[in-house]
């Protein structure tokens, strides 16, 4: 695929970001807990927050006004990963893992939902197991493409 990027703000990069989406159901496969959330649903439920205040009011009077109009502006799907020393022993390894799954998430992400997306390793893993680690994750995300397509065709009216 042509033209695929992967900008800074595709990533979730904030703890809170990360917390959200770890709050939902994960899928779980051999190797992957897989989190999605639909980020139209955590943006319209985080539009107030405790204090009262707008979330771009808060992030100002605490002197960051950045940290919310970032997150508002990008209108794509994101990705977080989560791959841990304990379940990926070298550094070559979950860099190897990190590098592979965010380059599926590159070429998926025109056909993705507007979803965040965290990506968690939940066992031991080695080299050999690079590839069923990214198999899990490019399945993963097919099925996503596929509900999100037929959603889609389903609100248009048309006929599967």
């Amino acid at each position: 695929m042509t033209g695929a990027k992967f900008p800074r703000d595709a990533r979730l990069l904030t703890p809170d970001a990360f917390t959200r989406v770890l709050k939902t159901r994960p899928f779980r496969g051999k190797f992957l807990w897989i989190y999605r959330l639909d980020r139209a649903l955590s943006e319209s439920a985080n539009a107030v927050t405790t204090s009262g205040e707008s979330p771009e009011a808060e992030a100002t009077n605490r002197g960051n006004p950045a940290v919310v109009s970032l997150a508002n502006t990008y209108r794509g799907p994101q990705l977080g990963m989560m791959i841990g020393k304990r379940n990926a022993k070298t550094a070559v390894l979950r860099n190897a893992i990190k590098r592979r799954i965010r380059e599926q998430f590159r070429l998926h992400a025109g056909r993705l939902p507007v979803r965040a997306y965290v990506v968690r390793l939940s066992a031991l893993a080695s080299k050999a197991d690079t590839s069923a680690i990214v198999g899990e994750w490019v399945d993963s995300m097919e099925i996503d493409i596929k509900k999100n397509f037929a959603l889609t065709q389903n609100k248009s009216g048309q006929a599967l």
